[in-house]
């Protein structure tokens, strides 16, 4: 892959999947945080944490040495939490 093709790979890793991946994190935050005390979910974190789900993977993105293991990661990430929204849709 030349310079150019890398450059686009690493900008479209560090933007619009980052945002995705950034999403889904918040999205799952409520099936790995205990319900409160009225046995309602804590949505809340999911929205006071988004600045750190969207920084560690645009710092992945970003500063990994090699495009296709910046990928994996996120790409696995963003697929564990879409099955844990999955989940918790269906639990319902």
């Amino acid at each position: 892959m030349n310079w150019n093709g890398r450059l686009i790979a690493r900008w479209a890793l560090a933007g619009p999947v980052t945002l995705i991946v950034a999403l889904l994190l918040m999205a799952a935050t409520p099936f790995w945080f205990p319900k409160g005390a009225a046995n309602v979910d804590h949505i809340v974190f999911g929205i006071l944490l988004f600045p750190a789900y969207w920084a560690a993977p645009f710092f992945v993105a970003v500063m990994a040495d090699r495009l296709w293991r910046a990928a994996v990661i996120l790409l696995g990430t963003a697929a564990v939490c879409a099955l844990m929204v999955f989940q918790l849709f269906n639990a319902a």
